[in-house]
């Protein structure tokens, strides 16, 4: 099992880092860093995230993430607001601009999965796969460490 788990997370790590060098090309043609990608990425919710909820998720420095979102307010693909209860609590959602060009980058993502997976469809159930990987998904969200 031992040889398995480790060809498990290499092979995840793998498809990861050529999905993410495919859509690193193509956000280059967008003017958008792999960084900014993955705030925006995590911000796709119809509800608010403070910015120290956000950094927790993307484990980023508070001056790194702070320089990120200024970058994405003054492009208005994000917007920003103080809670006039808390002032120290800033809070974070995407712009109706941010949210198409997020849909627009995942949908370029899909279409680079979906010519992946054609080529192999008579290897692959896709339905069993994205239900294994689901399973997998929602176990690993339950665990904090070893």
């Amino acid at each position: 099992m031992d040889t398995e788990i480790k060809s498990l997370e290499y092979l995840l790590r793998e498809i990861n880092h050529k999905m993410n060098l495919v859509t690193k090309n193509y956000l280059n043609s967008k003017n958008i860093t792999m960084s900014r990608f993955w705030v925006l990425n995590k911000l796709h919710s119809d509800e608010a995230i403070t910015m120290k909820q956000l950094q927790s998720q993307l484990l980023l420095s508070p001056s790194t993430l702070t320089g990120l979102i200024d970058n994405l307010v003054a492009d208005d693909l994000v917007s920003r607001w103080r809670d006039t209860k808390d002032r120290r609590l800033v809070f974070l959602k995407l712009t109706d601009k941010g949210s198409n060009l997020l849909n627009e980058i995942l949908e370029y993502r899909t279409l680079v999965l979906n010519k992946i997976v054609t080529k192999c469809t008579k290897d692959i159930d896709l339905n069993m796969l994205n239900k294994n990987l689901e399973t997998l998904l929602k176990t690993s969200n339950n665990i904090d460490t070893i």
